[in-house]
């Protein structure tokens, strides 16, 4: 397991060291420790930090990316100025093209860090542009909070995975609990991370191996706009095509 130490060193210190990050992880509260554990390492000085603030009930808006870039263009006080986009599956395409100029050409002294749940779920614009950090990699970091292992995410990965519920229950349980584009990422994160699991125990190497692409088209599908509900919909009649493909 690698050290959010080692990172925070190579950000501050590395020759190569890239001036944006992709942070992928579940949403919640390790995921921002994770990031506030980086932002405190690199505090050799002052450091400011930007947010860029969500105005739409369901995702950002081209407002929200220009007032997040008008600032970043500005010199930081002290020796960086970070920007920090939580959730950034939620921006749609016209808002990341919105900050392609700024990944691209940063004043110096700038940071970039995109919290999703994720990464494929950004654009490859995007992604091209920034280097790509796994919670999972880090010590400390590559369990789920137990609140979030136990709660309805947990209950609807379950649902999926073992397929040992009818297609109108599961529907019912999006209804229920699927209220955002983030939790529909985040149920399929964990359900991604399960299937990992399984492999690395070598169970179902093949099967294991096919769900989890489906889970990645799946979370591209959500990323470029398609309705939460009606992908992950797909996703679990295609685990039923699948299952009984490989019976």
């Amino acid at each position: 397991m690698k050290s959010t130490k080692d990172l925070v060193k190579s950000i501050s210190e590395g020759s190569s060291a890239a001036h944006a990050y992709i942070v992928e992880g579940p949403s919640g509260s390790s995921r921002e420790n994770f990031i506030n554990d980086i932002i405190n390492g690199l505090d050799c000085l002052e450091i400011d930090i930007v947010r860029m603030q969500q105005s739409g009930k369901t995702g950002y808006k081209v407002e929200d990316a220009a007032a997040l870039t008008e600032r970043l263009g500005m010199r930081p006080y002290g020796k960086y100025l970070v920007g920090v986009i939580d959730s950034a599956e939620l921006m749609s395409e016209i808002v990341q093209n919105k900050l392609l100029k700024t990944l691209e050409e940063p004043q110096e002294g700038t940071l970039l860090m995109l919290a999703a749940a994720k990464s494929d779920a950004l654009l490859a614009t995007v992604r091209s542009r920034c280097s790509l950090i796994r919670m999972q990699e880090y010590s400390g970091y590559d369990m789920l909070d137990e609140e979030e292992a136990s709660g309805d995410l947990m209950e609807g990965a379950f649902m999926l995975l073992t397929q040992r519920v009818a297609f109108h229950e599961f529907r019912e349980f999006l209804d229920k609990h699927i209220k955002t584009q983030e939790d529909a990422l985040t149920l399929i994160g964990i359900a991604e991370d399960k299937l990992r699991s399984a492999m690395t125990q070598g169970k179902a190497m093949n099967y294991c191996a096919d769900r989890i692409e489906l889970a990645e088209k799946c979370a591209a599908d959500i990323g470029r706009g398609m309705d939460k509900g009606r992908a992950l919909k797909k996703l679990f009649l295609s685990y039923c095509d699948n299952k009984a493909a490989k019976a």
